[in-house]
């Protein structure tokens, strides 16, 4: 997000738009936007001040509050799905399941998949499962030869 403008240049603009300068003007001399100059104006008139807004940092997470639960319902039922998890929670009114997704994603709790399904699977996306011999390459490539 980019820095505010400084405190100084909002006193120049405030100060030349008193003096009776058009904003239009003040938007070409100062290089700001119109909605920057308005809303200097309408903040000076409210708070009877033109500094620069405190800034929220990171994001107000919903579920923060309720992490020890959530490590808990997880812990317990390690195999559950998102909506198994989303159904347990005291806020699911006020959460979606895509919430409860990044909020885990954040704790860096993820699900893996089974590595016994890999037997189910082609050879090529998984390694071999175990006890399947592997065919020698001389004999799954040798070519039929016909003599003439």
């Amino acid at each position: 997000m980019p820095k505010p403008y400084s405190l100084d240049l909002r006193k120049r603009i405030l100060k030349s738009q008193e003096e009776g300068v058009p904003i239009e003007d003040l938007v070409l001399q100062y290089s700001v936007s119109r909605s920057a100059i308005y809303s200097y104006i309408k903040q000076h008139r409210e708070t009877g001040t033109i500094a620069p807004k405190k800034r929220q940092s990171g994001k107000n997470l919903k579920l923060a509050p309720h992490e020890q639960l959530i490590r808990q319902l997880v812990a317990d039922q390690p195999d559950a799905t998102l909506v198994e998890l989303h159904a347990q929670l005291p806020n699911k009114d006020t959460v979606t399941v895509v919430t409860l997704h990044n909020f885990l994603k954040r704790l860096n709790i993820t699900w893996k998949k089974n590595s016994l399904r890999c037997r189910t699977t082609s050879g090529r996306c998984c390694r071999r499962a175990r006890g399947v011999e592997k065919t020698p390459r001389s004999v799954r490539h040798r070519k039929t030869r016909f003599h003439r």
